[in-house]
């Protein structure tokens, strides 16, 4: 995962897309029943009518509406710098609805989803360093959590609503932190000479997913809430980071370079079996699922910039997103709403 500077991120490794998918929509049909009315039999002696037969009553044709993809609203929070600097925009999955959040000319970036899909944490160097602010889903309420001279960076919401997990160097090296979703009592998880960051929370708020330097390169790691049980799932002699859990908590995203560039690799949420998604040679980055687990955005530079990206979560039908000259990336999946 990219770590933050007053100008940006220093990226950590390199990621593509072709075809693309069309997610169908099913078509309602109605079935009429007709019914025949006996008409009066004339006899011999006196005249007898047969008995009527019921009417049914129509039924209305239910009509069905096609899921937007990715399930949820279908629309995704990403950074862009569209309008000169960084700005978070909003859009739908389709890339269509594209709406600036922050309007600020200082840099904005990494966006995350508060559970409820109404609050978005970022990034942003507004205050002279990087700090980690929250505003309402239409960009309004931006307010500093952070508000510390050190780096504060990669916030993730627990998926309670109640505490964000960040990256900091304020104590020295660059470890994990948690604070309470109003910025309140932060307290420190990992304690390593290294640099712990990336941080991700499981869907049932269990346990952290997690990069760590400490073995010399970059690994994914997973620990329980309360920084214990630090455990590692990667063990490659080149860099695997940007972890993310699907959200059934089953498989972890992630990115590796162990096949000469960054690609996205999807494994078990215990480690095993990781397979390779992406194949091509561009750079590959920040991987993040769709509230119906099905899809996986992600931004690359195939096309010679970044731009966002979607695909099936088995790495078929890729579609590209995004498409303009400016630098399009860090996606962010808007949660399902509630009713």
């Amino acid at each position: 995962r990219s770590m933050a500077s007053s100008s940006g991120r220093t990226q950590r490794g390199s990621h593509t897309v072709t075809d693309s998918p069309s997610p169908s929509s099913s078509a309602a049909a109605s079935r009429t029943g007709a019914s025949i009315l006996p008409t009066p039999m004339r006899q011999t002696s006196s005249p007898t009518w047969s008995r009527r037969a019921a009417v049914p009553t129509p039924t209305a044709t239910p009509t069905v509406t096609a899921t937007p993809v990715g399930g949820g609203s279908g629309q995704i929070a990403y950074a862009t710098d569209l309008t000169g600097n960084f700005e978070i925009f909003l859009m739908n999955a389709d890339g269509t609805g594209q709406v600036n959040l922050t309007n600020h000319p200082d840099t904005d970036w990494t966006p995350t989803w508060s559970p409820d899909g109404q609050r978005i944490a970022f990034l942003t160097n507004r205050d002279g360093d990087n700090e980690i602010y929250a505003m309402n889903a239409d960009g309004t309420n931006q307010v500093n959590l952070t508000n510390n001279p050190a780096t504060d960076f990669e916030p993730a919401w627990s998926p309670d609503g109640e505490r964000i997990l960040f990256a900091s160097d304020r104590d020295g090296s660059i470890d994990i932190y948690v604070m309470q979703a109003n910025g309140a009592f932060p307290l420190r998880l990992t304690d390593d000479p290294d640099n712990d960051f990336g941080a991700a929370w499981s869907p049932d708020g269990t346990r952290i997913a997690f990069v760590s330097y400490r073995d010399g390169n970059g690994e994914v790691y997973v620990m329980n809430v309360d920084g214990s049980g630090q455990t590692r799932l990667t063990n490659n002699a080149t860099d695997d980071f940007d972890p993310v859990w699907s959200p059934d908590g089953t498989r972890i995203a992630f990115v590796s370079n162990r096949d000469g560039n960054n690609e996205i690799y999807v494994m078990n949420a215990n480690g095993t079996s990781q397979t390779r998604l992406t194949n091509s040679a561009a750079d590959e980055r920040n991987p993040v699922w769709s509230p119906d687990n099905l899809w996986l955005a992600f931004h690359a530079d195939r096309d010679g910039d970044n731009e966002i990206y979607i695909m099936r979560s088995d790495g078929s039908g890729v579609t590209q997103v995004t498409n303009d000259t400016s630098d399009n990336r860090y996606p962010a999946w808007r949660p399902a709403l509630p009713f």
